[in-house]
């Protein structure tokens, strides 16, 4: 039986040199048209190829200010070479100077109409910046002691088809199931399965819940090479491990579980609504629905996402619940929406006279918006059908509402608690949510040959009805647990798991869960990386909440 012996220090912080950029002794005009360019993250430098057939290396420029950081470099003829992730080896972008300035252009006209923070965008920009460098210099940005207020979530992407797909679950490049990154030494980490993706090969392999990955195509997962190793196509080598109990020392060790073969999924569509049961307690019938994103669909107008949420809705109101357990602990938001058809469901006494959130945007686009709709035009009420659908939205007239959260509990998600508090008991189990109490639209040119960019500026932000939306700290647990306190994970449904074994606990009067007394293992909660981690938020998916209630209305009316 083998075992992995494992040492336990802090993760070191990753710092990554910014390469200077050298004299270059052959003018890059005299070597003929750029015909590819590749980034090399080993030497952290560009490698073009030229029409002459000379091939040259440039230094990269490492912006360490995201996560991933990029890499960038400007050729001698005004060329922008750019990746978008410094860690991994690849084909780079390119763009002339004059399509650089031309994109930059819009980015500056389309923020100064509908960013939330229009009037503090800098008045002379460095329009020679690439795109994505560029719009970040003008954000109104985020500091926690000098501007809490300010913006930490606007983005942008180098092709808005990309930008839309990922706001419905789409993926161009999916390994099959969430995951967070755990340090076992200062230059390792093991990756810990948080779910497998319905219908994707790795769920097929039993790539499940609270296993772990030790290695990918036999390779150790570091600091370096974490970003590069899970993305990608075609197939991944993963070595497995388990835990497994020792009963000479009660207590449990991580055993190499040999490898999984598993096919990477190019385009896959996530669907959001999980896992759902009810459990009896006493004359209690509890509800419990496991919701990892807000969307309507995939992208098809169908709605499909929002219709089966309102089944699963359904069908736990037909069979008497009388008590629910909404798990968001990994829900990072999306479709305003969905957040709307979601809590209309859960909110106590509903009336359609009610309000849920109220907006507030820039004063551009309040004028014209309050001239095209009236006074109460930022108002989202409580509804009864699912947006643009005959679909009925059943009222669980709930008691009161038992919400498991994480730090990754974010935007929609918080919308959905912020929103459901003036009319209801809401209690939170788990950890200090993420705290985004604003929201976002999509834009971009269909069919501008010369601009594929899309951008996804924060335009928007949400009160409840009684004012609220002082949360940017978060909303604090009523009841602090913490799921990774030894980094053995229950399936989702086992009463075994601290947050709904906490909620049930609460609801029953009784206590259901041993797991304190019984798991003992040598990881901490302190090991999850948060650095690595933060894909979780870096996921635009899982941690936006778009405006697709008044988006179109918006850009239609501003077009005007």
């Amino acid at each position: 039986m083998k075992r992995l012996f494992l040492i336990f220090p802090l993760i070191a912080t990753l710092i990554i040199v910014v390469s200077s950029c050298d004299p270059k002794e052959t003018p890059d005009t005299s070597l003929g048209d750029v015909v590819s360019v590749t980034y090399d993250a080993a030497s952290q430098s560009f490698v073009v190829k030229y029409s002459k057939g000379a091939e040259k290396k440039y230094p990269a420029e490492i912006d360490n200010t995201t996560n991933p950081p990029t890499a960038s470099a400007v050729l001698e003829d005004g060329t922008s070479v750019w990746t978008n992730n410094a860690n991994a080896t690849g084909e780079a972008s390119t763009a002339n100077k004059e399509t650089v300035n031309y994109v930059n252009e819009w980015i500056y006209d389309e923020m100064a109409i509908y960013y939330l923070w229009n009037n503090e965008l800098p008045r002379n920009p460095d329009y020679s910046l690439i795109p994505n460098k560029f719009f970040n210099s003008i954000l109104y940005t985020f500091h926690p002691t000098t501007n809490p207020d300010g913006d930490r979530f606007s983005w942008i992407q180098e092709n808005y088809v990309d930008l839309l797909d990922n706001l419905s679950g789409v993926s161009s490049s999916e390994i099959g199931f969430e995951y967070i990154f755990v340090g076992v030494t200062d230059a390792q980490y093991y990756a810990l399965v948080l779910y497998p993706k319905s219908g994707t090969d790795a769920e097929a392999k039993g790539i499940n819940r609270g296993r772990f990955i030790i290695q990918v195509d036999g390779n150790d997962i570091t600091p370096d090479n974490y970003s590069s190793l899970f993305g990608g196509n075609g197939t991944k080598r993963l070595r497995m491990a388990d835990w497994v109990y020792d009963p000479d020392e009660q207590g449990f060790y991580l055993q190499d579980s040999g490898e999984e073969i598993i096919q990477m999924h190019s385009r896959y569509a996530e669907n959001p609504v999980y896992f759902d049961n009810i459990y009896t307690i006493g004359d209690k019938k509890v509800g419990y629905l496991v919701y990892n994103f807000f969307a309507r669909d995939k992208g098809d107008d169908s709605s499909d996402y929002d219709k089966l949420l309102i089944s699963k809705l359904s069908s736990l109101q037909s069979q008497g619940i009388n008590e629910m357990v909404l798990d968001l602990r990994y829900n990072g938001g999306g479709a305003v929406s969905s957040a709307i058809a979601l809590a209309s469901a859960l909110v106590k006494n509903r009336s359609t006279n009610n309000v849920l959130v109220t907006s507030e945007y820039n004063n551009l686009v309040h004028s014209e918006l309050r001239k095209e709709y009236g006074a109460d035009y930022n108002k989202e009420y409580f509804i009864d059908k699912i947006m643009d659908t005959s679909v009925s939205i059943p009222s669980l007239d709930l008691p009161r509402l038992y919400v498991l959260t994480s730090e990754w509990t974010a935007s929609a998600s918080e919308l959905i608690i912020n929103g459901l508090k003036p009319y209801m008991d809401v209690i939170l189990i788990g950890e200090t949510t993420y705290g985004k109490n604003v929201g976002s639209i999509s834009i971009y040119e269909e069919n501008d040959p010369k601009n594929k960019w899309g951008m996804q500026p924060i335009i928007v932000k949400y009160y409840n009805s009684n004012g609220e939306s002082d949360f940017t700290a978060g909303f604090n647990p009523n009841y602090e647990v913490d799921e990774f306190e030894d980094l053995f994970l229950f399936d989702f449904g086992d009463t075994n798991d601290p947050l709904l074994g906490t909620a049930l606990s609460l609801i029953g009067g009784q206590t259901l869960s041993t797991r304190v007394s019984s798991i003992s293992t040598p990881f901490r909660s302190s090991q999850v990386d948060e650095k690595a981690s933060v894909k979780l938020r870096q996921n635009r998916l899982r941690f936006d909440m778009h405006d697709d209630v008044r988006g179109d209305a918006i850009r239609n009316l501003m077009k005007k």
